[in-house]
């Protein structure tokens, strides 16, 4: 597996040695508060045990996904065998009303995710969440858009950036899914527009983009902390990078975390960076089969394997072009 270069890996995080892997009930396994009759949004319950805690992170699939990139990656990611699989949002392309389209669209994601043969945990994206038919189809396949879980001792925390969704207008949905079509049926022509876009300099959005986290959700977020004071560790999750957005109901997050070690992994951007505030990663996934916004470094269709030791997480990103099976083959034709 290859390792980021040294300013895209953060090693060993300084400090005294974390709470023991047991928690209140004495068992390193997985506890949820969600009811248990409702939908989940995750496919399984990672297994207990007293190995290390070891998890993938993978980044957006959408929107405009390169053909066949998630489906493989699902493949090589399990052959790294983590405890589970953690997405950052955007797998289908949504954007519609049409029902059967988004049920077929999941259809397909659920097909990819059963090849990696491991839990898959999900986290709601603006393309999964975009209007009320998306929503609606989130409530049933998913249940809740914000929760939280402990297993091996550190809490997950994943958050709905797209608390009120945003629908596109007609006409930008139309456009959008012209370039999904032109994807599917000529990707080499589809990318070659993809590097045009990028030529003609087309501004992002992004940085005036406002992430408004609701008052039921922060007072999720606050009353999960309270509950979980001392976990080994928390892992902070949403899909939009709030801390490069206008954002001060995540400011509000970012207060309520002080005091405890944690991480926050976001994605969004298609662009991979690692920034560090007050000694703490904020990790922005780039990839996993969406199409580029921007040239640079941070371009890359990849994985984040994370695991905790007794002081801190340990982060190895690996492209899936350089994601190899024992043959030497990567599966991968469309990968950054």
């Amino acid at each position: 597996m290859l390792l980021s270069r040294a300013q895209l890996l953060r090693g060993v995080v300084a400090g005294a040695a974390l709470p023991s892997l047991a928690y209140a009930d004495g068992v390193s396994g997985f506890r949820s508060d969600l009811d248990a009759a409702a939908a989940r949004p995750w496919t399984a319950p990672p297994a207990p045990g007293a190995g290390p805690l070891r998890f993938a992170v993978i980044g957006d699939n959408t929107g405009v996904a390169k053909p066949g990139v998630f489906d493989q990656a699902m493949r090589q990611v399990g052959w790294l065998r983590p405890d589970f699989i953690l997405s950052v949002g955007d797998l289908i392309e949504g954007y519609t009303e049409d029902r059967d389209e988004i049920a077929r669209q999941w259809a397909a994601i659920d097909a990819s995710i059963a090849k990696a043969g491991v839990p898959f945990v999900f986290t709601p994206g603006n393309h999964d969440i975009d209007n009320a038919e998306t929503l609606d189809a989130w409530r049933q396949r998913r249940g809740a858009g914000y929760y939280s879980f402990v297993y091996k001792g550190a809490l997950f925390l994943i958050l709905n950036s797209e608390d009120t969704p945003k629908p596109m207008s007609a006409k930008a949905a139309a456009d959008f899914y012209d370039r999904v079509r032109q994807m599917q049926l000529d990707p080499v022509k589809a990318e070659r527009d993809v590097e045009a876009r990028l030529a003609a300099g087309q501004p992002s959005a992004y940085g005036q983009e406002v992430v408004d986290l609701g008052d039921r959700q922060l007072g999720f977020v606050r009353e999960t902390l309270a509950r979980h004071p001392h976990p080994r560790w928390t892992f902070v999750v949403a899909h939009r990078p709030a801390w490069k957005m206008q954002s001060p109901s995540f400011a509000r997050v970012q207060a309520l975390l002080a005091g405890r070690p944690y991480t926050a992994f976001a994605g969004h951007t298609h662009y991979f960076t690692h920034e560090l505030f007050d000694g703490h990663d904020y990790i922005n996934m780039a990839g996993t089969g969406g199409v580029r916004h921007r040239d640079g470094a941070g371009t890359m269709d990849h994985v984040l394997m994370v695991s905790l030791t007794p002081t801190g997480p340990i982060y190895a990103n690996a492209r899936l072009t350089g994601l190899m099976d024992v043959t030497g083959e990567t599966g991968q034709v469309r990968a950054y």
